[in-house]
């Protein structure tokens, strides 16, 4: 007895589209998803304050900040202690 093949081509294509883990292409996008905690919200908006506070200073004051950087990549920049000892007991009223 001999047996033919199957030859019919909708045959095939519906075992295809039946078949378990055949899936037909999607039109729909997946997107990625982020959320942030409420802790990193508020670090977010503090650094974006301190960023604006920075673009913010005056003309002397950036001439000043130059200068100190300046002095700090000479190696000249000097500190006094005393002083600074001074303003912090000057701030808590010590």
């Amino acid at each position: 007895m001999k047996i033919n093949p199957i030859i019919n081509p909708n045959v095939l294509r519906s075992y295809q589209a039946n078949k378990p883990g055949f899936e037909k292409s999607k039109s729909v996008e997946k997107r990625d998803e982020v959320s942030l905690s409420k802790e990193a919200l508020s670090f977010s908006k503090a650094l974006a304050e301190a960023k604006d506070a920075i673009e913010f200073r005056t003309p002397e004051e950036q001439a000043h900040i130059a200068n100190i950087k300046q002095a700090i990549a000479q190696g000249n920049y000097k500190i006094d202690s005393d002083l600074i000892a001074a303003r912090i007991v000057d701030e808590l009223g010590i």
